[in-house]
């Protein structure tokens, strides 16, 4: 069967207009999965592509498809509905499908857009292969695929549930081979290109309130082996010239003897890349063997994911450490010799003026080289977007308005959106225009890559320090 995934465009969707900062690994996975099963896949990335809908919906006039599936995440997710619609009515005959972060967090509201037939939820390599060989079957079997949701005689139809797969070295490696230019991928602070995203395991024992990944990949974690993790290297430094490894996991350093035991050998290969954990690791879960064993392979900067400087909020949103956690990690970081991130939320829930003052003064004590202050967006199915929804206190249904960096979609019982967004502004103000904290920004440019990086991030900084209004809200 031919198949084209797209993943519609992020350009927008994050307050400035941004190139993506990674390919999707999810689809390229599944993409991997339907070429080992000798089905023809085509992945196009809006942006990357430069597409419009009328150029694409050109393009699938010209290859024709018979399924066509979209990779959403809940900013773009409005943009993935809307495309559907248009190539369904268009191309009656092709099968659409939706899958992504978003349809898993909010499948009733996604099956029931025009334009799909089918949604994914939640882990779906084995899921997309099962539904295609139905769908060659003229649909023979298909209450008996796991995982989807469908529309048949206008009836929505629930399958059960997927499990997860415990074996992640039997899936193949994603399919590069179908990026057209990896270079065209802005990850933020590479240092060279072309950069490769990698998930060596899946699943977080976690229990943030914020976060949807559990909705996805579980609370189990699920890894790959050492050995399977360096043959997927050897495949993207051999194949593809990476100059940058960029790991994607959640917590790649939950099983304490796994992480060493990858680094050991990363080390003995020496591997000519550069290496950065792109999600940064949690303050509990490392230590200073940990820290020197990343620093041993060439990796060069750290981030923590700190969320707030208040010890109660850290308690009601379920984060799991402690600030004296925090303060121990960024200083062994320090010593180390690692560059150091850290990130914050605003406006998380049950916060007031006095919380966030909280976390401004605890991130300028910790001082580390970057510091992000995030907005909290309370995405649909997150125990947190429960709390707020309970409570009256989400202003906004647009998920175009949800994405990481652009206004609230909330308020607070004691902090309104505009306050929400000026206590945004006020954190980046006082963390980053301090004596010597912008020599410090210049002085650590080490190549033409990174200056353009660095000059994005800065002038992102800059929109948010200085803009002087909220876009306005809209109501369920």
């Amino acid at each position: 069967m031919k198949i084209l995934f797209i993943v519609p465009s992020q350009a927008q969707v994050y307050g400035m207009k941004m190139l993506p900062t990674y390919p999707s690994l999810g689809v390229l996975y599944l993409a991997s999965m339907l070429e080992k099963l000798n089905h023809d896949v085509e992945l196009i990335d809006m942006d990357i592509d430069n597409l419009d809908s009328g150029k694409l919906l050109d393009h699938i006039d010209r290859t024709g498809p018979q399924l066509v599936g979209f990779s959403c995440i809940t900013p773009t997710a409005n943009l993935g509905f809307g495309l559907a619609r248009e190539v369904k009515e268009r191309f009656p005959n092709i099968h659409t499908i939706m899958g992504g972060i978003h349809p898993t967090i909010d499948p009733d509201n996604s099956i029931a857009q025009p334009g799909l037939d089918f949604i994914s939820i939640g882990e779906s390599e084995h899921t997309i292969c099962e539904l295609v060989d139905v769908l060659g079957r003229d649909g023979e079997g298909i209450e008996q695929v796991k995982g989807i949701y469908y529309i048949k005689n206008g009836k929505v139809h629930k399958n059960a549930p997927r499990e997860m797969e415990h074996n992640l070295d039997s899936f193949p490696f994603p399919a590069f081979h179908l990026i057209k230019d990896l270079k065209r991928y802005s990850p933020p602070d590479a240092q060279t290109l072309p950069v490769a995203p990698m998930m060596t395991s899946r699943g977080c024992p976690g229990k943030c309130t914020y976060c949807c990944t559990k909705q996805i990949f579980g609370n189990r974690f699920r890894a790959r082996s050492v050995q399977n993790i360096l043959e997927e290297i050897d495949y993207l430094v051999n194949q593809f010239g990476i100059r940058e490894l960029h790991f994607m996991d959640d917590n790649i350093a939950t099983n304490r003897k796994r992480i060493l035991e990858l680094c050991k050998n990363l080390k003995e290969r020496n591997y000519p890349i550069r290496y950065e954990l792109s999600n940064g690791i949690r303050a509990d879960m490392v230590d200073r063997e940990i820290l020197q064993s990343f620093r041993d392979i060439g990796m060069v900067n750290i981030g923590l994911g700190v969320e707030s400087g208040n010890e109660e909020i850290l308690k009601v949103i379920k984060k799991g450490i402690d600030k004296d956690q925090v303060r121990k990690v960024m200083k062994i970081a320090r010593e180390l010799g690692f560059e150091t991130w850290a990130f914050f939320i605003v406006g998380l829930y049950k916060e007031n003026e006095q919380t966030i003052q909280d976390t401004i003064d605890f991130a300028i004590e910790l001082d580390p080289d970057f510091a992000k202050f995030l907005v909290l967006k309370p995405f649909p199915g997150s125990e947190i977007f429960k709390q707020l929804q309970s409570d009256g206190l989400i202003d906004c249904y647009d998920y175009s308005r949800y994405g990481l960096y652009t206004d609230p979609v909330h308020h607070l019982h004691e902090l309104s959106a505009l306050e929400i967004l000026k206590w945004q502004k006020r954190a980046f103000r006082k963390f980053y225009l301090r004596p010597g904290k912008i020599l410090r920004h210049v002085t650590r440019i080490r190549s033409l890559t990174q200056l353009k990086i660095a000059a994005k991030g800065a002038l992102f900084v800059i929109y948010t320090m200085f803009r002087n209004k909220i876009l306005g809200n809209k109501a369920p």
